[in-house]
Formats: C-alpha cells, structure tokens, sequence
C-alpha cells in the first residue's frame, strides 16, 4: 500500500491507494486533528507497518514558497547559481528549494531570457516532518508541498492548459486557493473559514476569494482566471455560483474518479494526497529530502563502495595467489602479463601529473556558493555591500569589503555597521576582521572592513 500524507492544513489528511490495473484504488481515507497529531499517526504506522510500501508526504502551506524567475540564458551552471541568489533574497536562507526551467521569454531586442520555476520548503520543517517517521519501518520517499502534488493530480486528470485555472479547496477551520496557468504554479494562499456564514452572497470567504482573484488579475494584466474548480467538505452551490457570476468564470467540475476508484466522499477531501499518489519521486522536479536524510543515505553508499573495494581487493589477492600457483610451465606467459600491466600503469603515471596539476587548480579556488550563502546571511537590512573583493597573499585569501549602512538616523546606522562587523567576526568563513574605516555621510555611514578567507 502506497501511504499519502497531507500536513498542509490545518487537519493532517491521510489515504492508503493500491495499483488496481490502469487505475488508482483507495482503500483508506481518513483525518487527524493536528493537536492529535503525533500520537494518532505514530499509532496508525504501528498498527499498520506490514502492509505499507511506500510514504510520500506533503508540508505546511505556511512552511512553503513558489516562484517564478525571469532570469538571463545563462549556461546551466551559473543559471543555477542566478536562482539560488535571487531565491535567497527573496525568502532568505531558511529554505530547501529546486528549480525548473519551465520555458524562454522574450526580453527587450533580441534577448531571450529563461523563466524558472521554483518550489521551496523550510529546512526545518522538513526535518520536523522527518522525526515524525523516525520510528517507522519505512520512511517517505518523497517530501514536496501541496500545490505540486495537486499540479500532479489536475495534469493526469487533463484539467490544465494555457487558460488560467483557480483550485480551491474548503474545508473547515481554513482553505486554499492555488492558481495554474499550464505547468505554472502561479498564486498559492491560506483562506481562513468562518464557522457559519449566512449569506454567501457577502460571506466573508466569498469576499476573501474574490479578492484573491482580482489581485491576480492585477498580477497578470492580460490574464483573467476563466475557471473555478472547487473541492473539500465546506464548499457550497451558493458560494459556486456567487463567484461564478462574480468572477465571469465557468465552473468545472472536480472528479478524480476518472483516475481513482475511490468513494466522492474521499476524493472530494483528499486532493491533496490524490495527488501525492501520482507523482514519481525518481522523475519529480520538486521533490525533497531533509540533509539528515541525505547524509545517511550518502553513509550508505560509502559503505557499499567500500564493501565492494574490500571483496575487489579480496578477489585481486586469491587471483593472485592463484596465479602464483602455477606451473613453472608457464611462468613465461605470467611474466609477459605482468609486464603488459606494468607498462599501462606506468602510462597511467605519465597521466597522473596532469590530473594532479588540474586538481590542485580546482582545490586552491574558493568555495564561491558557500561564501555567496554566508554574505547572504551576514548583511543585515538596511546594509548595501559596494564592494567585495579578496586575493592570494601567499597561502592566505585577505579581502576588503565596502558598503553602506542607511538606518533612520546617524546612530541607526552606526549600530547597523557594528552589527555588519559582528557578524563577520562570529562567521565561520571569515578571521582577523577589522573595521578599518567609518564615516558619517548624512544619516548613512560609510564604512570599510578587511578580513581574511578561512579556506
């Protein structure tokens, strides 16, 4: 049984699904309140652990960002380090992310830029999630958000395509709304529910979605969301057909059954795990793993690596010994081998200069992502870096940095640049710092810090 967990809500939402031909059987389909979290759902893994063979999980909305970057065609690499700073000015560096190339976009002139899709979840989030399968025997095998593995769920349903498309989940004590447009994931927000509404006309849910669809439009001026799907136990036909009339959008009907042989009860509050269901975690674009995960799994494979060189090194010695066994007959032969490995790795050696120089190059440079991800960190608001430069000085990067601090006053400022000095001296990365110049220019301060590269 493949076992689908939905903690975006407010409710954690749990099915069970089994492979049933060509299509999708669910065969369990329930909820957990969240203050009943830990103890219901380490009991429910007990009591069930045999028949699961797989757990894919999805994180808190709040925990989550999507966002689309316009960014130059650059070669692969350095566009992958364009996302990382752009994501991290953004959101900080609290998060886990990946990126997708989703397509070009036409720039000014001939200039052709690239649009990226990305998906983050905190860090810490995710080795939260993590500790609550610590004792099950089998861990997920995938962690992502909500609106991706629903993503999943209206592609394989044929729901998605160029015309903008409003999601939204109700069910009580909060909602969701996501907005597709093609693979694009283009709006997500919380949609807080009251307990009872009488007039969905001016209903406050009503109201908040309405709103929510006019900011998108404001968002995207040639765009209009054109269709509504609704989904979850609070949805209403007055509510429907209020933002409908409102909105000049056609409502299109939610029917997973076409993919799951599942009861409408349960396909109509569980989207979100319908979705989870069908995504690949080999082939998922945005599908993560917490650190603590990856490094056991590196442990693993180091270890597996290191098994199969002992039993190669154990087979190479009985080989050996083997061939030493020999009849003096064919010592002649044996030495005419030994001699043709002999002279491949005495090419090999001619070869290993080389590789070591090349080495030697890539290993003296610095660790620019690490560096790039701790200027992030240090820099408070309110500081802008002018400048950041550093060169070898024998065995020892020194640099110098410039900048700005602009608080509301002298004394803001002031204290910002001791803030911006403070944090480099704490940093790992960076010694012998020293604020070697500071001037006052209106309400800014201008300052200068030297230091050295600890690498």
């Amino acid at each position: 049984m493949l076992l689908c967990v939905d903690f975006a809500g407010k409710k954690i939402k749990i099915i069970g699904v089994e492979r049933v031909e060509k299509k999708f059987k669910v065969v369990a389909s329930f909820e957990f309140d969240g203050a009943d979290l830990t103890g219901a759902l380490g009991e429910y893994l007990k009591n069930t652990s045999a028949n699961i063979a797989e757990i894919r999980v999805s994180g808190a909305s709040e925990d989550t960002f999507h966002k689309i970057f316009i960014l130059p065609d650059l070669k692969k690499r350095m566009l992958k380090s364009a996302v990382k700073t752009e994501v991290i000015k953004a959101f900080e560096n609290g998060y886990q992310f990946k990126e997708e190339d989703i397509g070009e976009v036409p720039g000014p002139g001939n200039i052709v830029n690239r649009k990226m899709m990305t998906v983050g979840l905190k860090r810490k989030t995710l080795e939260e999630l993590s500790r609550m399968f610590a004792d099950s025997r089998i861990k997920p095998s995938i962690y992502t958000t909500y609106p991706v593995a629903l993503q999943a769920l209206l592609e394989k349903m044929g729901i998605l395509s160029e015309e903008s498309l409003a999601f939204m989940e109700l069910d009580s004590p909060a909602g969701r709304i996501v907005i597709f447009k093609g693979e694009e994931i283009r709006l997500t927000r919380e949609l807080p529910l009251a307990e009872e509404e009488k007039d969905s006309e001016s209903s406050a849910l009503a109201k908040d979605i309405y709103r929510t669809l006019l900011f998108y439009n404001d968002t995207y001026p040639e765009e209009r969301v054109s269709r509504l799907m609704f989904a979850g136990s609070s949805t209403s036909s007055e509510i429907k057909k209020s933002l409908s009339q409102k909105a000049g959008a056609e409502i299109i009907p939610f029917n997973p059954e076409t993919v799951f042989q599942c009861t409408e009860e349960a396909s109509n509050i569980h989207p979100g795990c319908l979705g989870l269901a069908l995504l690949d975690p080999d082939r998922s674009s945005f599908g993560f793993l917490p650190f603590s995960v990856q490094e056991k799994k590196k442990i693993k494979r180091i270890l597996a690596l290191s098994s199969s060189v002992s039993l190669g090194v154990l087979l190479i010695f009985a080989l050996a010994v083997s061939r030493f066994s020999l009849d003096l007959r064919n010592l002649n032969a044996f030495h005419g081998g030994m001699k043709g490995e002999i002279r491949m790795k005495e090419d090999r050696l001619k070869e290993l200069p080389l590789e070591f120089v090349s080495q030697s190059i890539e290993s003296s440079q610095p660790f620019w992502s690490e560096i790039l991800l701790e200027l992030a960190a240090i820099v408070p608001p309110g500081v802008v870096l002018r400048t950041f430069t550093f060169k070898k000085m024998k065995k020892v990067w020194q640099g110098v940095v410039t900048g700005v601090a602009d608080g509301s006053d002298e004394i803001n400022s002031l204290l910002l640049v001791e803030e911006v000095q403070n944090n480099f001296v704490q940093s790992p990365l960076f010694n012998s710092v020293r604020l070697t110049e500071r001037e006052l220019k209106g309400k800014q301060v201008a300052f200068k810090i030297i230091y050295q590269l600890d690498i």
